[in-house]
């Protein structure tokens, strides 16, 4: 993946420079002798009297902070030989500085034979216009990786408003934006007010700026000025009080907001904020404790912050932020994600833990209620969903209910005209049989019992219906009526259908009986012996008939058996009916 670099605060050193590590830009003079257009090529890092070679990047491409003079090595030193002398003709001549960079410039300008020029040379020159600090415009092909701890961290901060909350965190972090969330991180979440930085003020012709192209009509004015004055990044006062207005001059000094955060600050600027006194410590001393590869790209003033922060070992931001490295590569540009874990670092850790640990209370809290509110729905789903079914299945049953008792009912009507017949031949049977005076003795005797067994019948009746009242009642209280009284007519219908064989048994048995008589009668008709009414009545009184007491008593059972056969029948049919009407009123009752 292609590193990118950005300009660091500490590259922004005495060297009086326009904007640190810029790409070249080409700018056009006019020369006092001739109309040609002069190339300047302004370079990031350098010093008046002696020019520094380029320092090396990973990818000048993308980064584009350190010149490449590639044809004006020799012309650089030449140009820098005519600048001393310049400068020692003027000190002989006693000159003040002001008329010596004067002359100088124009002795540079009558005898200069190269194209390029130092941007030192042009500090007092008034015709250079610089250009303004370009954003980085370059497409990132393959995003950074953002470990867990630094999405928590930047989630923690978008909550705590010291991060917008449409901050992605692969995204590259800018100078604006890190300065913008250090001061709003120092003010929020900072418990000891002496290491507070505050948002600057602007008084019109009063307040110095810190750097050229942050103006006060800037959105992030306020905390960029802050910073610069706070001294926590280098600035033009910083430089003023490191330097003398003599040792570099009048010279802009631009900030670049919108170029991309390099490592090297991200660690430096929270080092100093959060330390007042940092450790003395040069490069040596940061091998040592570092073992970086590239100690010598690494500015010397960053020293001491990197020392402090590798000190605090896994809890250092450049282990939290870069993990495990051997090249710490200073001018690589920093994501969102390894930025909040910076702000994140340090004195606020222990807030950014609590409101971490508070937002997975939180998060635990709402998914217990979410899972809480998910279980009730499905209660009530499940519960919906069980009573439709039972009401389904009571539906069900109540039409079984009703188609069961269509069946009895006609059921009923057919075992009714049955009786009816049987009825009629009975009395057709009774018609022959009343001819007979003991046989009619016999019969009332039957009928007088069948009476008594009546009268037990509506005792037993009664009593049915004090017991069904009772058990009504009581079926009213119990929470399985339904099912005992599908049991009960299922028992009821069995019954019948067992009264309806056996009546049907005995129906053949009186027919097979009557059609035995009619043989009997047929073999007398046969031998001789003629049987008629009158001659049979004869026989009875008389009781001198071998052959009517035979049939007598065969006929007195069978009527016997026929009428209580009919009467059972009667008395089944009039239970049956009662006890289904009972049970279907009770049934529309429990439904209803």
């Amino acid at each position: 993946m292609t590193s990118l670099s950005s300009p660091i605060s500490i590259q922004l050193g005495p060297a009086s420079i326009t904007c640190p590590r810029q790409p070249p830009h080409l700018l056009p003079i006019h020369s006092g002798i001739s109309s040609r257009f002069r190339v300047l090529c302004i370079q990031g890092t350098g010093n008046a009297s002696k020019p520094k070679p380029p320092m090396p990047t990973e990818n000048d491409e993308f980064s584009g902070w350190s010149n490449d003079n590639v044809n004006g090595g020799e012309s650089a030193e030449m140009q820098g030989k005519k600048w001393r002398g310049g400068i020692v003709g003027a000190g002989v001549a006693g000159v003040i500085l002001v008329a010596g960079l004067t002359f100088a410039a124009l002795s540079i300008n009558k005898r200069i034979t190269s194209t390029y020029f130092n941007i030192s040379l042009l500090s007092s020159a008034p015709s250079v216009v610089f250009p303004a600090p370009q954003a980085f415009q370059e497409k990132v092909l393959v995003p950074a990786v953002v470990d867990q701890i630094q999405r928590q961290a930047l989630a923690t901060l978008q909550v705590l408003k010291v991060i917008e909350a449409d901050a992605k965190p692969g995204d590259l972090c800018t100078r604006r934006e890190y300065a913008r969330w250090l001061v709003s991180a120092s003010s929020s979440l900072s418990r000891n007010t002496a290491s507070k930085v505050y948002p600057a003020m602007f008084i019109e012709n009063i307040t110095e700026l810190a750097f050229d192209d942050v103006t006060p009509e800037d959105p992030d004015f306020p905390s960029i000025q802050g910073l610069a004055e706070a001294g926590l990044i280098f600035s033009k006062f910083s430089r003023r009080d490191m330097h003398s207005v003599s040792e570099i001059g009048e010279t802009s000094l631009c900030f670049c907001p919108e170029s991309p955060l390099s490592r090297q600050d991200l660690v430096s600027w929270k080092r100093s904020l959060e330390k007042r006194q940092l450790p003395v410590a040069d490069k040596k001393i940061l091998q040592q404790v570092s073992g970086f590869l590239d100690i010598d790209r690494i500015d010397q003033n960053a020293c001491p912050a990197l020392v402090a922060d590798l000190s605090a070992g896994e809890q250092g931001i450049v282990a939290l932020a870069f993990g495990y490295t051997r090249r710490f590569q200073p001018n690589k540009a920093v994501t969102k994600a390894q930025a909040a874990i910076a702000l994140a670092n340090g004195e606020a850790s222990n807030m950014i833990s609590e409101k971490i640990r508070r937002i997975k209370a939180e998060s635990l809290t709402e998914k217990a209620v979410a899972a809480d509110s998910a279980l009730v729905d499905q209660v009530e789903k499940d519960i919906n969903a069980s009573f439709e079914k039972e009401l389904l299945l009571e539906k069900e049953k109540v039409d079984a209910v009703e188609k069961l008792a269509e069946v009895a009912t006609e059921e009923l009507e057919g075992i009714r005209a049955e009786q009816e017949e049987r009825n009629i031949a009975l009395l057709n049977k009774r018609a022959v049989i009343d001819l007979e005076t003991e046989i009619l003795s016999c019969l009332r005797h039957e009928v007088e019992k069948q009476l008594n067994s009546l009268m037990g019948d509506q005792v037993e009746v009664s009593y049915g219906k004090r017991s069904l009242s009772k058990l009504q009642k009581d079926a009213e209280m119990q929470n399985q009526e339904i099912s005992r009284l599908q049991h009960e007519l299922e028992v009821e219908r069995k019954a019948l259908s067992m009264a309806r064989a056996w009546a049907e048994d005995e129906l053949k048995g009186a027919r097979m009986q009557a059609k035995v008589l009619e043989d009997v009668r047929a073999h007398w008709e046969r031998r001789g012996i003629k049987v008629v009414d009158d001659d049979l009545k004869d026989e009875v009184n008389a009781a001198v008939s071998w052959i009517n007491a035979g049939t007598e008593s065969s006929v007195e059972g069978t009527v016997s058996r026929a009428e209580t056969v009919v009467d059972k029948l009667k008395a089944m049919a009039f239970d049956l009916r009662g006890r289904s009407k009972d049970v279907i009123d009770k049934i529309v009752q429990k439904i209803s």
